[in-house]
């Protein structure tokens, strides 16, 4: 039964088309192999494995990558390459990415949410690897100015006018995103953040921006169940009534069609209307199909209708929301349809506000069409009509089974936000058979049975065409309300789950009484004034000649005695005219919180002759929540407030954006967790930016509250480390929970502005879990400077500026004004620091290099660290805050000053911290560890020293399983000391050579005072898998491998070599017998039924030109593998290999080197103590001959010692293992390493 009304923020992105089709599997990094049509005659899936990235709206790029065990990484960097501030917040199964610069619009509702969830946006595709664009719907806030008159933003471009929601679809160039994102918002947002305006609005009138949602497609003898025949004997089988479907196309040449479609068009770009999908056909004939195939019997519902068909769903079942708006407007407006369908909707439930909706409302009051549409396939859950069968105007539609039975799948009301009722009438929907087209891979023959609301949505379509040619001059409005009052019962539901019943079309063709369909009295909260009443006006019609008494009753109703009422008990409705009764909620007759609903039902001599659905929904009393906001300096605070409820479902929260230092919402009785980020001043001076994460935690709003928040009692959340560093990165999450459901971390990567974090103490929370972590990597200065006493420690080299040689000098500094190439005259720079006030970086560049300045300092004239991407240049360009930057200037112009200098080019040493705190924050948050209290790990990076390596070590979160972070600039060829946060801190390691290859490790911890060593990019590199991708499994009888062809030497590393670089295939066998085989490093494929024997084989080649070692390896895995559970994935016992041997940073090893082979099972897998037997052969000339060896066991594996002739350049290995189950491994790897 519904109760509440949850308050979701996060409406759906991706939409589908209605029906239910059966689950697909995947693993994570690779889609799942489509069911084999005969055993082991599997199709080799495609593989997804490495990283993805998103430009989101604003330019900023968030790439995404995903781990073994659910793992999954976030990182985001701006436009020009470089980490921004953004927040990540997971809620529910969601990631939403939310640049600084984007929050104000998205806090102000002009900015749809669904932009910036990641999670729903790689699902659907728009990613940067599969669209160069992004889809947009802008909706304008002035009509009059003239929709076709407004200019598509920069760096966009229109698509089409939507008139009908005053807007249009316009594409925005990913190329070009910062430059759509800076018009549209008129270069505002930077003055906005610092001077604390609350209003922000777009440019060019644009009033909000919508994702153009992608449309996808999801998947009975029934006509005689809903009274078609009955319609049909009267002569009226819709003759003369235009009705239009909006789906997937049609197959014009089916016979059950010839001679019915008016009219056709196209909606989706560069596709003809041709149904190569299936659904759209099947839908059509629903409604007019002539049953010619079958001899007449399989007809639709209306079969002397015309059809106006528009496509708008692709030929692989997808499509955007302006194509369907699109499409309804020409259905509406150019065909003059009578009925519309849409057999289509949201995957998430909406509250009707959504682009579709609105457009469903516009057109039907402008036109009097009426739109039926499917209600979803959420069911059997509450609150998930989708979009748009969300709309006030649309007819919407559950579905039955034969039986009337309510589909499982069958979406439910009530709607969202407002708890209106929806569906309002449900029709069959389970296994109907209606038009395959010819082009529908499924199926075969004329005909096809799918099941969904989807298949329901036609036969109330067809319904009301034959409504509509028994009374021609109605509208959709009157249609609408005729279906829905002459459904039959369906008592063993409420209205909020199947509406009036199910649809009858021979009662309602038929009845010469009509009732207002649906009466519903709103919303309201709990424990108003006394005497709080709300009515709504029921109308009765009667067309007939004789006036009709009616008997007015509630039936099925959940409400107490009293809440709902009717004005009278009996009604006259004369002749050819109406009456009226009024059904009134008193609201002091219910204390509950609930969603409440019942049937009028209108009798006469015994009959029914309407029924009319009533709904009322109560919710808390809501209060007044005022949050006032303070920075450190006692002034109103601008920032992100956001409010996690108590018992509020997975994936909803309130936020709100605070521009005055204060907010003050309403909001439902309950505990609430309130957290809030703003702009502090930070460490540097009254210029300088910290970031502040203030929180009152646990809030009982119960009556009026106000929740103070002083930045003045925050802590600098800090680390302080052994040795000098300066910051690389900072993170802060926060994470709260108050209860199974109501979670949420959000986590914010500070910008290169800010110099500090600040956060509150906070008691120790009752309910749920609070924890707060903060994630820094603090790295060896790369430019230090100083003048006596004076340290100024704030400097910031900017993106794309060269680096002084590794050393100390004392060099004089120089103020050059603005830095043009005019105030450089009568100076002299050369060898020495030019020092310049913030300009057009273009100029200030070359003028300091044409100057022969050896050092550029720019002073920032804006709050915070200055970072602008500049062109490259080998000129160390670094910027100062304005408050350090201006004493120094205040120096230069009373006299000479010298500053010392100290360059660190390549770092030696660096520091990942974690520092978490749970339960409550305390007052001292400086996290300030011993050496002996981290973790050692000593690096080094093994390629040509000229490459450039972006390496990161990223933390995982013990909550959301995410890790998060951004690969930071290293040098190969380069060691390097790592410290290491231990004890209870899960990490995952990248590195990665541009145009070359990637290498990531599988997750681990490290305990306080140990050693690790790590290398990477060094040999011997050969196929490996971990768990930092997903492990091989069986899931039922699915198998699904990833065998990454180029994993380093390094402590359980896997990777891939760059597109090109590497070919690798993979094989599948059963016993001799080939079972699939694919090309990549991925495969999947359904497996015979059982436990059976199998052998997966491997080999890659890569150019030696491009590297000389593991020029060629093959991989041949033995194991044994049953059908597993449907629902859990079994890991495959397959055993891999690992190699030990010292070389130097070239690859190359010593004549008489040890070498170490170590077999284990992938995690999950059998114990490695199971290993049984392992084997080492090795070659000196590329395998032409052969040297058996006899390894000797020892703690770390099988070692052996080399004995290379004096010619021999290279060692070539062949290599086995195997276990005591039977499983075992064959490697073998020319040019494995090189020799000295």
């Amino acid at each position: 039964m519904p109760s509440g009304t949850p308050r979701l923020l996060a409406v759906a992105v991706a939409l589908a088309v209605l029906a239910v089709t059966p689950p697909t599997y995947a693993t994570t990094q690779l889609a799942a192999a489509p069911t084999a049509e005969k055993p082991d005659n599997g199709t080799p899936a495609t593989p997804t494995a490495g990283s993805r990235t998103i430009t989101l709206i604003t330019g900023d790029k968030v790439t995404v990558g995903s781990g073994g065990s659910g793992t999954g990484t976030t990182s985001v960097r701006g436009p020009d390459g470089e980490p921004v501030a953004a927040h990540v917040v997971t809620v529910g199964k969601d990631t939403f990415v939310y640049p600084d610069s984007a929050m104000p619009y998205i806090a102000a509702g002009s900015l749809d949410k669904r932009l910036f969830n990641v999670t729903r946006l790689l699902a659907d595709g728009y990613d940067d690897a599969h669209v160069d664009h992004l889809p947009l719907i802008v909706t304008y806030g002035n009509a009059a100015a003239g929709l076709r008159a407004q200019a598509a933003p920069e760096g966009s471009t229109r698509v089409r006018t939507l008139s009908s929601i005053q807007g249009a679809a316009v594409t925005e160039d990913r190329d070009k995103a910062a430059d759509f994102w800076a018009s549209l918002t008129g270069g505002q947002v930077a003055a906005q953040a610092r001077g604390k305006n609350a209003g922000p609005v777009f440019s060019g009138g644009v009033a909000k921006v919508w994702l153009d949602g992608k449309v996808k497609v999801d998947l009975a003898d029934t006509v005689a169940q809903i009274g078609a025949p009955e319609v049909w004997a009267s002569g009226n089988t819709g003759q003369g009534v235009d009705v239009a479907v909006l789906d997937t196309g049609i197959d014009t040449g089916h016979p059950d069609l010839a001679g019915r479609i008016a009219e056709t068009a196209s909606f989706v770009p560069g596709e003809e209307v041709t149904d190569r999908y299936g659904h759209g056909t099947h839908v059509a004939s629903t409604i007019v199909g002539t049953g010619v195939a079958s001899g007449g019997t399989e007809k639709g519902v209306a079969p002397g209708a015309d059809l106006h068909v528009g496509k708008v769903l692709s030929d692989q079942g997808q499509g955007q929301d302006s194509w369907i708006i699109a499409g309804m407007e020409w259905a509406a407006r150019d065909q003059h349809a009578k009925i519309i369908s849409l057999s289509l909707g949201s995957d998430s439930p909406t509250d009707g506000t959504d682009p579709m909706s609105q457009a469903v409302n516009a057109l039907s009051a402008e036109t009097g069409a009426l739109f039926t549409i499917a209600a979803g396939n959420s069911g059997p859950y509450d609150h998930t009509v989708s979009a748009p069968g969300a709309a006030d105007a649309a007819l919407t539609v559950g579905a039955v089974d034969t039986s009337d039975q309510l589909a499982e799948f069958s979406s439910r009301g009530p709607r969202l936000v407002d708890g209106a009722l929806k569906p309002e009438l449900t029709a069959p929907g389970v296994n109907v058979l209606a038009a395959r087209s010819q082009y529908d891979w499924q199926g075969e023959g004329y005909y096809t049975t799918k099941s969904g609301t989807s298949m329901a949505t036609p036969h109330v379509a067809g319904a009301a065409v034959l409504l509509a040619a028994t009374h021609p001059d109605w509208t959709g409005a009157q249609l609408k309300d005729a279906l829905i009052s002459t459904t039959k019962a369906t008592p063993a539901y409420t209205p909020y789950e199947a509406g009036a019943g199910r649809l009858d079309i021979a009662a309602a063709t038929k009845s010469t009484l009509f009732a207002t369909g649906s009466a519903y009295l709103g919303i309201h909260p709990l424990g108003d004034e006394p005497g709080g009443k709300t009515e709504r006006k029921v109308t009765y019609t009667n067309t007939s000649g004789t006036d009709v008494t009616l008997d007015l009753a509630f039936q099925g109703s959940d409400a107490p005695a009293g809440l709902l009422s009717l004005s009278a008990s009996k009604v006259v409705v004369p002749a050819h005219g109406s009456g009226t009764v009024t059904v009134t909620a008193d609201l002091d007759r219910t204390s509950d919180k609930h969603s409440y609903s019942g049937r009028i039902e209108a009798t006469a001599g015994g009959s029914v002759l309407a029924r009319t659905v009533v709904g009322v929904s109560t919710e808390d009393q809501p209060h007044h929540l005022v949050v006032n906001a303070k920075d450190r300096d006692g002034a109103p605070m601008y920032g992100w407030v956001n409010l996690l409820r108590e018992g509020d479902p997975a994936g909803s929260y309130y936020s709100f954006i605070m521009g005055s230092g204060s907010i003050d919402v309403l909001l439902p009785e309950g505990t609430y967790s309130v957290w809030m980020w703003g702009e502090v001043r930070g460490t540097h001076g009254p210029s300088s930016l910290g970031m502040a994460l203030l929180n009152a935690p646990e809030v009982t709003v119960e009556d009026d509250t106000v929740v103070n928040l002083d930045a003045a009692t925050a802590s600098e959340v800090k680390a302080v480390t052994p040795r000098e560093t300066a910051d690389a990165e900072t993170r802060v999450d926060y994470y709260r929970s108050l209860g199974d459901t109501s979670s949420v971390e959000d986590s914010m990567t500070l910008g290169t502005e800010y110099d500090s974090v600040w956060t509150q103490p906070t008691k120790k929370v009752r309910k749920g879990h609070l924890s707060v972590a903060t994630r820094w990597r603090k790295q060896q200065p790369f430019l230090s400077i100083t003048s006596g006493k004076q340290s100024y420690d704030d400097l910031w080299i900017q993106p794309g500026a060269g680096l002084l040689p590794e050393g100390k000098e004392d060099l004089n500094a120089v103020f050059a004004g603005a830095g043009n190439p005019a105030d450089y005259a009568g100076l002299d720079v050369k060898g020495k620091i030019a020092v310049v006030r913030y300009g057009d970086t273009d100029d200030q560049v070359p003028a300091a290099v044409a100057a022969g300045a050896k050092l550029l300092l720019i002073v920032n004239d804006e709050y915070g660290r200055l970072r602008d991407a500049i062109r490259r240049t080998l000129l160390t360009v670094a910027s100062l805050t304005r408050d350090e930057g201006e004493e120094l200037i205040s120096r230069l112009g009373k006299g000479p000053v010298r500053l010392h200098v100290e360059s660190n080019p390549a770092t030696e040493y660096l520091y990942d911290l974690v520092r978490r705190w749970d339960g409550a924050i305390p007052g001292n948050l400086t996290y300030q560890p011993k050496q002996r209290d981290l973790a050692r790990v000593d690096v080094d990076f093994r390629d040509d020293p000229a490459d450039e390596v972006d390496e990161y070590r990223f933390d995982i979160s013990p909550y959301t399983n995410t890790k998060m972070g951004y690969t930071i600039l290293s040098r190969a060829g380069r060691n390097r000391t790592d410290w290491v946060t231990a004890d209870g801190v899960k990490w995952m390691s990248e590195a990665n050579i541009a145009r070359k290859t990637l290498q990531y490790a599988g997750e681990r911890s490290y305990k306080a005072g140990s050693t690790t060593y790590e290398q990477w990019f060094g040999p011997i590199q050969r196929p490996r898998i971990t768990n930092a991708i997903a492990l091989p499994t069986r899931t039922g009888d699915n198998l699904q491998v990833q065998a990454p062809g180029w994993g380093d030497s390094g402590a359980d590393h896997a990777g891939l070599a760059a597109y090109g670089q590497l070919e690798q295939s993979m094989a599948l066998y059963r016993g001799d017998a080939l079972v699939t085989q694919t090309d990549g490093p991925a495969l999947g494929v359904d497996l015979s039924p059982g436990r059976l024997a199998y052998r997966l084989v491997t080999t890659t080649e890569r150019d030696a030109s491009l590297y000389p070692y593991s020029t060629h390896t093959q991989t041949a895995w033995r194991f044994t593998s049953a059908t597993a559970g449907s629902d859990t994935p079994a890991p495959l016992p397959l055993v891999q290999l690992d190699y030990t041997v010292n070389t130097d940073l070239t690859g190359r090893a010593s004549r008489s080197a040890a070498l170490t082979l170590t077999p284990s099972h992938l995690p999950g897998g059998p114990a490695s103590t199971t290993i049984r037997s392992a084997g080492l052969d090795v070659s000196y000339d590329d395998g032409a001959t052969w040297s058996k060896e006899h390894p000797k066991q020892t703690a770390d594996g099988w070692e052996i010692k080399l004995h290379a002739p004096s010619r021999a350049q290279y060692v070539t290995l062949r290599a086995q293992a195997q276990d005591k189950q039977g499983n075992g491994v064959e490697q073998t790897i020319t040019r494995a390493f090189g020799l000295k």
